[in-house]
C-alpha cells in the first residue's frame, strides 16, 4: 500500500478513503438527475466560480439541503413533544417529577 502524507485524502479502491491510516467508510448510491439545458449551465457557471466540478457543486447543494431537512424535522419534533405536554398535564408533572437534565441545570 503506497504511504501519503497524513494530511493527504485519497479513494481507495472506490470503498472508503483512507485517513492518516484510517479506513472509513464512504460508500454512497449514485443519483441520476435531468437538467434542461439553462439550468445546467447556470449550475456548471457557479460550480465554476467556486473552482468546483459540477458533480461536486451540486452534491454539496444536496448536503448542505438534507443537513436542513433533518434539523427541521427535529425542530418539529420538539414542537410537537411541547405541544403533548401542554396538552396533558399528566404527561407535564411526570416530566417535572423526574427532573431536568444535568446539561440543562446552571
Amino acid at each position: 500500500m503506497p504511504r501519503w502524507p497524513s494530511r493527504w485524502t485519497r479513494t481507495v479502491t472506490g470503498i472508503g478513503v483512507l485517513r492518516r491510516g484510517v479506513t472509513l467508510a464512504c460508500v454512497a448510491d449514485t443519483l441520476t438527475i435531468r437538467l434542461d439545458a439553462d439550468d445546467r449551465a447556470a449550475l456548471e457557471a457557479a460550480a465554476r466560480r467556486q473552482g468546483k466540478g459540477l458533480s461536486a457543486f451540486i452534491r454539496e447543494l444536496a448536503e448542505a439541503e438534507a443537513r436542513r431537512v433533518r434539523r427541521e424535522e427535529i425542530r418539529a419534533d420538539g414542537d410537537r413533544v411541547v405541544a403533548h405536554l401542554a396538552a396533558h398535564p399528566e404527561a407535564r408533572a411526570e416530566l417535572d417529577e423526574i427532573g431536568a437534565p444535568l446539561t440543562d441545570l446552571p
